[in-house]
C-alpha cells in the first residue's frame, strides 16, 4: 500500500489474486498529502481516503485510491507524505538523500527564504534560456539580416504597387492596337460625314427630296422624321469618334511597359507570390529585419538582467548556506545526544553540507547538497543512513532524528519496526518516551516485544495468528483496558502469568500514563 515491489509470492496457494485494501484517515490542515490528493483528483470523504491493490498470477496488478485507478508512482509520492516506516529500507524517506535538504530547511526555519531564491531562480534561468538561444543563433542572425537587406532593397527599388500588373497589361494591349484604331476613326468619319458620298450627305438628299412629297402624301411624315433621327445620331457619333483619345505609342513608352511586365513577373516566380502580393511582401520582410535587430538589443538587455539577479543569487546562497550549516550543527548535536541515550554511545550524526557558488551548477533551492551521515564508532568514517545495515540500529538512529525534528517533518504517520531490538533497561525506557515524544505531533504505530515500550502507548493492537481449514490467518486486535495489563503481563513473564507479573503491568502502565500527561503539558 506504500508503492514498494508486488510479486505472484504474496498471492495465498490455491488462489488467482491477492487484494489488500487500507482506510487512511488525514487530518486537512496536512499541506502535503491534502496537496497529493487534489493534483489526483481525489475529495476526501469524512477525512477518508481508501487505498486498494490487487496482484494477480501474471504478475498484473491494479492501484485504486480514492476509487480512481493511479499509477505506482503517484502512490508511491502520495503514501510518502503519510508514512514513513523505520526499519524497512525500502520506505524510509529519511534514507533519501534529496530530503535532508528540506529537513534541514525546515529545521532551520528558512523555507520561505528558499522559496524566494527558487522563485528568483526560475527568472534567472529563463532569462538564461532566452538569451542562451538568441546567441546561439547569432550567426544565423546576421547572415538572415544581409539576405533581408539584399530583399527589401530590390523591392523597394522595384516599387510594384497593387494592381500595376494589370493596368500595364491594359495599356499595352491599347498600345498595340492605336495605329488600327486611328485608322478606322478616320475612315469612319469620312464614310459618314466627310466624304462627298458620305451617308450624312445621302440622309441629307433624300430628307429633303421626301419633305417635298410629304405634304401630298402624309404618310412620308414618320419616315422623315425616322430619318432626321438617323441623321443627328449620326453627327453625334461623329462627333464622339473625333473625340476619341488615340494613345502615342511610342516604341519607348511600349518598351518601357514591356521591362515593367518582365521585371514583375521576375519578382513573382522568385518570391512566389502573386504581383498584388509583392507589397505585402516587403512589408513583411522590413518587419522581420526590425525584430532581429531588437534581438541584438534584447540579449544586451538580457546580459544587464542576469549580472543583476545572479549578485542577487550570489548573496541569498550565502545567506541560505550560512543558516544551513548553523542548522546543521544544532540538529547534528540534537539527534547525537538522542542517540546516546539510545545505547548508542559512540555514535555520532554528522550533516554535510556542500557548498556550490558556482550559478552554473546550483539549483532551484540554492548552492547547498545536504547529506545526513552516521558515525557508529570512534575512528570509523561516516556513512549515508542507508548504509545502516542493523534494522535495530537504524530505526535507533531514524528515532533521534526524528525527535530532534519533531515538530518540522511533514510525515502523518511514523512507523517503527525492530527499535527495541538489542536493547532493554534504561535504554528501552528511553526509547519510549521518545516514542511518546514523537506522537505529541505524529501518529506513531511500534512494533515491539517489550513491556517498557508497549506500556506507553494510547492504544494497544495485538497481532496474532491462528489456523482455520489449514489455512493461517492474522489477526490484529485493539486490547481493552484489562486485556492490556494482561498482555503486558505476558510480555513481561512470558507464558507464566502471576499476581506479581499482572500488578507489575498494571503499575507500568499507571507510571507510562503519568509521564505521558506530563509530556502533553
Amino acid at each position: 500500500l506504500l508503492g514498494g515491489k508486488s510479486s505472484t509470492d504474496l498471492i495465498r496457494n490455491g488462489a488467482d489474486e491477492a487484494s489488500v485494501e487500507g482506510l487512511f484517515t488525514v487530518d486537512r490542515h496536512h499541506a502535503p498529502t491534502m496537496a497529493m490528493l487534489s493534483a489526483i483528483g481525489i475529495d476526501l470523504d469524512d477525512d477518508e481516503f481508501v487505498v486498494r491493490r490487487t496482484i494477480t498470477r501474471k504478475g498484473r496488478g491494479k492501484i485504486f485510491i480514492g476509487g480512481t485507478l493511479q499509477s505506482l508512482t503517484t502512490l508511491r509520492n502520495l503514501m510518502r507524505t503519510v508514512i514513513d516506516i523505520s526499519g524497512q529500507h525500502e520506505h524510509v524517506s529519511l534514507l533519501d538523500a534529496a530530503r535532508h535538504r528540506a529537513i534541514l530547511d525546515k529545521f532551520a526555519g528558512i523555507e520561505p527564504d528558499v522559496e524566494a531564491f527558487s522563485a528568483l531562480f526560475a527568472t534567472y534561468t529563463q532569462l538564461r534560456r532566452e538569451r542562451d538561444a538568441l546567441a546561439a543563433s547569432l550567426d544565423e542572425r546576421t547572415k538572415r539580416l544581409g539576405f533581408l537587406d539584399y530583399q527589401i532593397e530590390e523591392l523597394e527599388n522595384a516599387a510594384v504597387k497593387a494592381g500595376e500588373a494589370e493596368s500595364t497589361i491594359e495599356e499595352l494591349k491599347r498600345l498595340s492596337n492605336s495605329d488600327a484604331l486611328e485608322r478606322a476613326i478616320e475612315s469612319s468619319v469620312m464614310a459618314l460625314y466627310d466624304d462627298d458620298a458620305s451617308l450624312v450627305s445621302a440622309l441629307s438628299q433624300q430628307i429633303t427630296e421626301l419633305s417635298k412629297l410629304r405634304k401630298n402624301a402624309r404618310e412620308l411624315n414618320d419616315v422623315v422624321e425616322t430619318l432626321k433621327t438617323a441623321y443627328h445620331a449620326i453627327e453625334d457619333a461623329v462627333h464622339d469618334l473625333r473625340h476619341i483619345h488615340v494613345d502615342d505609342a511610342s516604341p519607348e513608352r511600349i518598351a518601357y511597359l514591356q521591362d515593367r511586365l518582365s521585371l514583375i513577373d521576375k519578382l513573382e516566380r522568385k518570391y512566389r507570390v502573386k504581383a498584388d502580393e509583392l507589397p505585402i511582401l516587403q512589408d513583411s520582410l522590413v518587419a522581420e529585419r526590425s525584430a532581429l535587430v531588437l534581438s541584438d538589443e534584447r540579449i544586451d538587455t538580457l546580459d544587464k538582467e542576469i549580472a543583476q539577479i545572479a549578485q542577487k543569487l550570489i548573496a541569498k546562497s550565502a545567506e541560505l548556506s550560512a543558516a544551513r550549516q548553523k542548522a546543521a550543527q544544532i540538529l547534528s548535536h540534537e539527534a547525537t545526544q538522542g542517540l546516546h541515550l539510545l545505547a548508542m554511545e559512540n555514535a555520532a550524526l554528522e550533516i554535510v553540507c556542500q557548498t556550490n557558488t558556482d550559478l552554473k551548477t546550483m539549483h532551484a533551492t540554492g548552492g547547498d547538497e545536504i547529506e545526513f551521515l552516521l558515525s557508529s564508532n570512534p575512528g570509523e568514517p561516516p556513512r549515508p543512513l542507508a548504509k545502516i545495515a542493523s534494522g535495530g540500529e537504524l530505526s535507533r538512529v531514524l528515532l533521534a532524528i526524528k525527535r530532534a525534528i519533531v515538530d518540522k517533518d511533514d510525515v502523518a504517520c511514523y512507523v517503527f519496526d525492530e527499535v527495541d531490538t538489542g536493547i532493554g533497561g534504561l535504554t528501552a525506557a528511553h526509547v519510549a518516551q521518545m516514542l511518546k515524544e514523537v506522537s505529541l505531533c505524529h501518529q506513531v504505530l511500534c512494533i515491539t516485544h517489550l513491556a517498557s515500550i508497549a506500556s506507553y502507548a494510547d492504544a494497544h493492537f495485538k497481532v496474532s495468528k491462528y489456523v482455520v481449514n489449514e489455512r493461517t490467518q492474522s489477526r490484529i486486535t485493539r486490547l481493552t483496558e484489562s486485556e492490556r495489563v494482561e498482555e503486558i503481563a505476558r510480555m513481561l513473564g512470558g507464558t507464566s502469568i502471576t499476581d506479581k507479573t499482572m500488578a507489575h503491568a498494571a503499575e507500568m502502565i499507571e507510571q507510562a500514563k503519568g509521564l505521558n500527561e506530563g509530556a502533553k503539558s
